[in-house]
């Protein structure tokens, strides 16, 4: 990869944590016009680095989720990780939009979720293993649970800011053995 000018490269810097907080608050359907008028620069130059919006979005998503990677990797348990990845979820309201969009086949956003994927697949087996969850719970379980209590987050947060929290420990009790 070619190295950018110093300028082009503040502006990228620019762009992208101007396209972070416009489509956090606003979700994906906010304009591309709003993250240049944020990131203090013209639609051109947006579109000459993405030519899409749906290429901003991507870089934007991919970038969020090696963020979530991070601290889903350096959790200890199911309960951490699903509060860490609700956070995000939650903040970050174009990771919401996007989820089961065309946006999670992008290859560098498809590969940031398969390896969040694989460690919350792991830290299920060493669960169970250890026998805190239950041995018939799935990943699919998993998966429904968190895109559910995730909706519902984003629903109430407004007006219950964390009120989601308690339904991780209602959602984990339900997944504990008898």
């Amino acid at each position: 990869m070619v190295a950018l000018r110093s300028d082009a490269q503040r502006n990228l810097e620019r762009i992208l944590e101007a396209a972070r907080a416009v489509f956090a608050e606003q979700g994906i359907d906010a304009s591309v016009a709003d993250v240049a008028e944020q990131a203090g620069v013209g639609t051109a130059t947006i579109f000459r680095r993405f030519p899409t919006k749906d290429d901003l979005l991507a870089a934007v998503l991919e970038s969020e989720l090696n963020g979530l990677l991070a601290q889903v990797e350096s959790a200890t348990s199911l309960s951490e990780l699903m509060t860490v990845m609700l956070e995000r979820y939650i903040s970050a309201r174009s990771l919401c939009d996007a989820a089961g969009s065309k946006l999670f086949a992008e290859p560098g956003v498809a590969a940031m979720k398969a390896k969040i994927g694989a460690t919350m697949a792991e830290q299920l087996q060493r669960e169970q293993a250890a026998g805190t969850i239950r041995s018939d719970v799935t990943m699919e379980d998993v998966e429904f649970l968190f895109t559910a209590l995730g909706q519902a987050g984003i629903r109430t947060e407004p007006t219950s800011p964390g009120a989601w929290r308690r339904y991780v420990d209602v959602m984990l009790s339900g997944l504990r053995p008898s």
